[in-house]
């Protein structure tokens, strides 16, 4: 490498650096959400069952990817599955989670999506969530949770903090579903 090349190629691997990280990592498991837990306390709504949460056809749900560096989901082999997780999590805290209930939650991913442009970053995820009754569908309905945030242009700052608002959206997406009217009077029969 000639002497005025080195400069150029020590600018070019910082910038790199700065932009990405190329990174792969677990979605973090989320802790049952005390806000959820008052929700369901408050709105003392009968034990569940769980599952199954799938995926939308034509949605891949098994990673997201920002600046190269991508995140999987902690349990299960995608992120629908990851999303009965978390409903299972907030559930399992309540005392609410009976899996010989009648009463069956479920629900269908249909976005996941997190992206940013080096000034703002934003991340959205919905999901229609159903209810069935001795197997019988008795409610559906579609929930969507999104978040924007300031971006950082160094990567090393960027990349984990949009990973962290992404992950922020499941415990969302479930306390929205979760404190709906509609479903409680659905799972209490009404």
């Amino acid at each position: 490498m000639s002497p005025g090349a080195r400069p150029f190629a020590l600018a070019a691997a910082c910038a790199a650096l700065a932009l990405g990280g190329c990174i792969s990592t677990t979605i973090d498991e989320l802790p049952p959400s005390l806000e959820t837990l008052q929700v369901l306390r408050k709105a003392d709504v009968p034990p569940l069952a769980l599952g199954p949460f799938t995926v939308a056809k034509g949605l891949d749900a098994r990673t997201v990817n920002i600046r190269g560096s991508t995140i999987h989901p902690a349990k299960g082999s995608n992120f629908a599955e990851f999303l009965g997780e978390t409903f299972a999590t907030e559930l399992r805290a309540a005392g609410k989670l009976e899996p010989a209930s009648p009463l069956r939650l479920g629900g269908v991913l249909t976005e996941s999506h997190a992206g940013e442009n080096l000034a703002n970053g934003k991340a959205w995820l919905a999901a229609t969530i159903t209810l069935t009754r001795d197997g019988k569908q008795v409610f559906a309905k579609p929930y969507r949770a999104d978040n924007q945030w300031k971006s950082d242009f160094i990567g090393a700052i960027a990349i984990p903090d949009a990973f962290r608002n992404y992950n922020a959206l499941y415990a969302q997406l479930v306390r929205q579903a979760l404190s709906d009217p509609e479903l409680i009077a659905a799972m209490r029969g009404g």
